[in-house]
Formats: structure tokens, C-alpha cells, sequence
């Protein structure tokens, strides 16, 4: 093959693997279903489940959204979180509005965090926040909640963005006993490490897209992120994190979530959108 063949060959692969990026992969929602056992879980939330929603980054209604509200009409939890990034302008909060009435819950409220794009200079994040919650909807913003089934509970803890430098870890686990069960709700996951030394089980994140285009071999090329890149997408069982932070991360989980929506540009490959549903288990060993 001469040199202006292959070049038009390489060129036109790329403008293939692009269109499938801009065209299928970024509308392409995948569900992923996890089990995570933890030996501190209390006894009345075994099988509890959570839907973990993140990086929305939410405009209209459009096909993206489509997809997504018949993806949460077909499958129950118990829970949903959404962790951040949910939309960087007033107009989305319709749209949003449609999102939260499509999952199926049987906890009434949606807990949410903040992420950066809840932080753009151009508007008020005050008045964002305000667009966007109602009474089933409340925004864990440095604070915690706790939710009781009998005599047992669990906590969820959420802070403010980490990227934009607003989370406040202490003030977020005021008040909050280490050793009940602690779910910690983050945007970015540079703050594991902070809150597993306060007693999280299982922190769930987003904010990277999974690197939202993955190459062969590479994988992530781009994390946005300014500490602990490596934790950017997917599942980091206590093992992995131990190995990844060199510390003891007792049975502490990570989740990190690809997220639904996209940022800068409109494309992904090899790393397409996703939703989870995460059930927790009570360990028997």
C-alpha cells in the first residue's frame, strides 16, 4: 500500500470510529447491576438497593434523555443518588424534573450532590440549586442524612464539588458516628482517601466520564482530574484500593460511574454511558 493510501485508510478509519462516537456510542446507555457485601451492613438493609445516577449533564429532553427515562421506567430500588453535574443551566430543570418522576423508588426522596458544572462562573449556583429541587429532591451539600428501617440505619454523607475545592469533609461527617454504615455521595473521587479515614463504606462518584474516549490498550486517556487519576472509572474493591492509595482500606468500596451525559464534546468511545443499580449485601463470613 503507498504512503497516500494508508494515510486515506487511517483518515477514513478515524472519521468512521468518530461518527459511531458522535452518532451510537454516546446515545448507547448501558445498565450495570452490582452486589457488594459489606460485614457492617445492617441486618434490615440486606438486599437494599441504590440506583446511582451521575454526570446528567442535562440541556432538554432530547434522545439521550428519551433513552434514559425508559431505562429507569423498567427496573424498582430503593434508593436513588445522583452525583453530581446534573446541569449547568436553569432551562434543563423541566427536563430534570421528567428524569427524577421516571425512577421507579420506594424511598421517597432523591439525594443529590453538587458537581462543577453546578459551579460555572455564568451562573448563580444559588439559583441552580433552586431550579432544580423540590420536596422530593434534597441536595447533601457538606451535610448528611440518615434513613432508618426499624432499629437499624444507614447514613449518607455528601459533600460539595471536590474539583471546584467547596467539599468540606469535616463538616459534612459532623456529627456522624464512624461506625455506623456510611454511604459517602462525592462528584469527584479524589476525596476517597479523606473519607474512608472517616469511617465510608462505600463512596460513590463520577465526574470522570470513565475518560469518555478510551483507547485500545491505553484506556483512559484524560481523567479530569487533579489527584488520585487513577481512580477513574468503574469498581475498586477494598484489595484494589488498598493496593492503589498503599493503605489500609478495610471494606471499603469505590464506585465510580461513567455517567450518562457528556462535557467539551459531544462523543465517546470505547467507554459508553451508564446507570447503575447496586445492591448491598449483609457478608456472612
Amino acid at each position: 500500500m503507498q504512503t497516500g493510501d494508508f494515510a486515506a485508510a487511517l483518515l477514513g478509519a478515524a472519521a468512521a470510529c468518530g461518527s459511531y462516537g458522535i452518532l451510537i456510542e454516546q446515545f448507547d446507555i448501558r445498565v450495570r447491576l452490582l452486589e457488594l457485601s459489606f460485614p457492617n451492613l445492617p441486618a434490615a438493609f440486606d438486599g437494599f438497593t441504590i440506583l446511582h445516577l451521575s454526570d446528567l449533564h442535562t440541556t432538554k429532553f432530547g434522545l439521550l434523555e428519551r433513552r434514559l427515562a425508559n431505562l429507569l421506567s423498567q427496573r424498582e430500588t430503593d434508593l436513588c443518588v445522583i452525583t453530581g453535574d446534573i446541569s449547568q443551566t436553569l432551562r434543563a430543570s423541566q427536563a430534570f424534573h421528567r428524569l427524577v418522576d421516571t425512577v421507579r423508588r420506594r424511598e421517597p426522596t432523591v439525594y443529590a450532590v453538587l458537581g462543577n458544572s453546578e459551579h460555572k462562573p455564568w451562573i448563580s449556583t444559588d439559583a441552580l440549586i433552586r431550579a432544580l429541587s423540590r420536596e422530593d429532591l434534597r441536595f447533601l451539600i457538606n451535610s448528611s442524612a440518615a434513613l432508618r428501617r426499624g432499629e437499624d440505619s444507614l447514613v449518607l454523607v455528601g459533600v460539595d464539588d471536590p474539583y471546584s475545592r467547596l467539599a468540606d469533609l469535616d463538616s459534612a461527617f459532623e456529627g456522624v458516628n464512624p461506625e455506623d454504615f456510611i454511604i459517602f455521595l462525592t462528584h469527584c473521587p479524589s476525596t476517597t482517601p479523606e473519607a474512608i479515614k472517616r469511617g465510608a463504606d462505600l463512596i460513590l462518584a463520577g465526574h470522570t466520564h470513565g475518560g469518555q474516549i478510551r483507547l485500545p490498550f491505553l484506556g483512559v486517556l484524560w481523567s479530569h482530574m487533579r489527584a488520585f487519576r487513577r481512580l477513574n472509572d468503574g469498581l475498586y474493591t477494598p484489595e484494589r484500593l488498598s493496593k492503589l492509595l498503599k493503605r489500609n482500606c478495610r471494606s471499603s468500596v469505590l464506585f465510580v460511574n461513567r455517567g450518562v451525559g457528556t462535557s467539551k464534546f459531544h462523543v465517546r468511545f470505547l467507554c459508553p454511558p451508564e446507570i447503575a443499580y447496586i445492591t448491598l449485601r449483609r457478608a456472612t463470613y
